[in-house]
């Protein structure tokens, strides 16, 4: 897809988005930046996630704000505990109102009025609609989750519950750690030489010994390239979470008392 996710600004509020999924109200989609909220201190000040020891009135007074930008509210939303694992949750009809799906780190659905969540604070964030079935999924993928091709497993479930064509659809990768930032050390590179998807998974040499650097937007497009999807259809955002303390959180950089950014998407 041509063209890169955009910067913009609603009532004090800075998101990102691809214009293309705009056009004609087919899919509505943002990326939060930290920045228009009412959370302090490390918080500060759009903080959207509850893990990270923030005041429950701030995240729920930053949710509204973010989330009445597209006209939605708290119950609409539904998202995952994101545990790091490859739990594929498909949100029917029957939705629990509001609801936080145990154990689970994607989500996909064909229902309008559904809209589902998903946060990060460095982790990758994918995005996926097939405009064929006009069906999306939102996943969560960390390290963990990319060496267990959680995308793949997203694309999947969406042949298997929609007849969804991979051939077809269309991929967003929200701003994430960089590879300029990222290095891990033996664990994650002994794990990644054991994955089924070590041949997906990218890596750079580090000067510090016993590590390296992991590209998780490479590694996660090459996957979805694996699973069908067509390279030009895939988006990836170049923005870094770890060097762009102004607009974003990084568990990297500010370890585990930080905000998280929420991503949306829902069907008109």
């Amino acid at each position: 897809m041509k063209g890169q996710m955009r910067r913009i600004s609603r009532n004090d509020i800075t998101y990102f988005y691809f214009p293309g999924w705009e056009e004609k109200n087919r899919v509505g989609h943002g990326f939060s930046s930290r920045c228009g909220g009412v959370s302090a201190d490390k918080f500060a000040s759009l903080n959207l996630g509850y893990k990270g020891g923030d005041n429950p009135a701030a995240i729920l007074e930053n949710r509204r704000r973010f989330l009445n930008l597209w006209g939605k509210k708290e119950p609409d939303l539904v998202y995952g505990e994101q545990v790091h694992g490859t739990n594929i949750q498909m949100v029917g009809e029957k939705k629990v109102s509001g609801g936080v799906l145990p154990a689970t780190d994607g989500l996909i659905t064909a229902e309008r009025g559904v809209v589902l969540g998903a946060f990060s604070a460095d982790c990758i964030l994918a995005y996926l609609w097939d405009p064929y079935t006009h069906t999306i999924g939102l996943v969560h993928a960390g390290w963990r989750g990319t060496l267990e091709g959680i995308v793949f497993l997203a694309v999947t479930a969406m042949q298997n519950y929609f007849a969804a064509r991979p051939a077809g659809m269309q991929a967003l990768l929200a701003p994430s750690i960089g590879p300029c930032c990222y290095k891990v050390g033996r664990d994650v590179i002994g794990l990644a030489a054991a994955s089924s998807w070590r041949n997906e998974a990218i890596f750079y040499p580090s000067a510090r010994d016993g590590h390296a650097i992991f590209d998780l937007r490479a590694s996660n497009r090459n996957i979805l390239i694996a699973a069908g999807l067509v390279p030009g259809n895939i988006m990836v955002s170049t923005l870094c979470t770890c060097c762009h303390s102004h607009y974003f959180y990084s568990y990297r950089r500010a370890g585990r008392i930080t905000g998280s950014h929420m991503g949306i998407l829902f069907l008109y």
